[in-house]
C-alpha cells in the first residue's frame, strides 16, 4: 500500500497491557521519562485491582498516560480496547516488562523518516544495555524472518498501515484459552500483507530473557500451542513448521553451555510442548 508522507511533529501512542506487575511497569515508564523524544502519549489498560498501580502512576504525573480499568480477560482485547483511542501517526505496543534505550524514540522517528515506504519497523532486544545487539542485519524482512527476534517490544507501526488491523482475541496470555503466545506474531503478519517490513538494529529495546528467567512448564506449553496454532492458521508450509518444531533442539547444546541444566531443561520442554501441540492443533 502507497502511505502518505508524515505530517510534521509526528506522534507516537503507547498502548500498554498490564496486569500484576509493579515493578516491571515503573522501569517501563522511567525509561519513557528519559527519552529524547517527548511527543508521545501512553494510554494504559490497566487489568489490576482498583488502587493497585496509583502510587505508581501517580509518580509519574508529568507524562501523558490515558488510564483505561479493565477487567482481566486476556492482553489482545486489551489491545485492541486501546486502539480504539489511539490516533498517533505511529503505535507502539511495548510489553509491560521491557524498556527502551533513551534514544529509542528518537530513532524510531528518524528510521521512519528516511524509510518512508515502509509501514512497519522493527527493533532489536537484549537483556539489558550491557548486552550488545545481536548478530541481525538491517534491511527488509521476510515473512518467515518476522518470528526472528520480532516480539511485540520491538514493533513499531505507522498508523495508517494498520487502520482496522486487530488482536486475535483467542491469541496471547490471559484468555483462559490453551494459545499462551502468538497475538503478536499474529498482529505483524496481518500487517506485513499490507506493507513492507524493516529491521532497524539502532533500535533498542530492552527485555527479561527465558533462559535466564525459565518460565513454568505451563506457561512453555501454553506459548508452543499459540505457535503451532498460529503457523496453522496463516497456512506456513511444513518445512517451516518442521523448523519451529526442531529449533529448540537445535539451541538445546549452546544454552546448555551458556545456561546450564536449567537452559538446556527449558529447549527441551519446548520442543517436547511444540511436537506434541502440532498434533492437536
Amino acid at each position: 500500500m502507497a502511505l502518505h508522507p508524515f505530517s510534521e511533529p509526528i506522534s507516537i501512542d503507547l498502548l500498554i497491557a498490564t496486569v500484576g506487575r509493579k515493578i516491571e511497569l515503573e522501569r517501563l515508564l522511567s525509561s519513557l521519562d528519559a527519552q529524547t523524544c517527548r511527543n508521545f502519549r501512553i494510554f494504559l489498560a490497566d487489568q489490576n485491582p482498583p488502587g493497585y498501580l496509583d502510587d505508581i502512576l501517580a509518580r509519574y504525573a508529568q507524562l501523558s498516560i490515558t488510564r483505561v480499568m479493565l477487567p482481566s480477560k486476556g492482553v489482545s482485547i486489551a489491545r485492541n480496547t486501546l486502539l480504539e483511542r489511539a490516533d498517533g501517526d505511529i503505535i507502539v505496543f511495548p510489553d509491560d516488562d521491557c524498556w527502551y534505550a533513551p534514544d529509542a524514540l528518537a530513532r524510531v522517528l528518524e528510521a521512519f523518516r528516511v524509510h518512508p515506504t515502509y509501514g512497519v519497523l522493527l527493533g532489536v532486544w537484549t537483556t539489558s544495555p550491557e548486552v550488545p545487539p545481536p548478530n541481525i542485519v538491517n534491511g527488509v524482512v521476510s515473512r518467515t524472518g518476522l518470528f526472528r527476534l520480532a516480539g511485540t517490544c520491538v514493533q513499531f507501526y505507522r498508523r495508517e498501515a494498520v487502520t482496522g488491523i486487530l488482536f486475535d482475541p483467542l491469541l496471547g496470555p490471559g484468555t483462559g484459552l490453551p494459545y499462551g503466545c502468538g497475538e503478536d506474531t499474529d498482529y505483524l503478519l496481518h500487517a506485513y500483507a499490507r506493507t513492507e517490513v524493516r529491521r532497524c538494529r539502532e533500535i533498542r529495546v530492552f527485555h527479561p530473557s527465558p533462559e535466564y528467567n525459565q518460565p513454568s512448564t505451563e506457561k512453555v506449553v501454553s506459548y508452543a500451542a499459540g505457535r503451532m496454532h498460529l503457523l496453522k492458521k496463516h497456512s506456513f508450509p511444513a518445512w517451516f513448521i518442521l523448523a519451529n518444531i526442531f529449533f529448540p533442539l537445535c539451541r538445546l547444546p549452546l544454552d546448555m553451555a551458556r545456561y546450564g541444566k536449567s537452559g538446556a531443561r527449558y529447549r527441551w520442554q519446548m520442543f517436547r510442548a511444540r511436537l506434541r501441540s502440532w498434533w492437536n492443533v
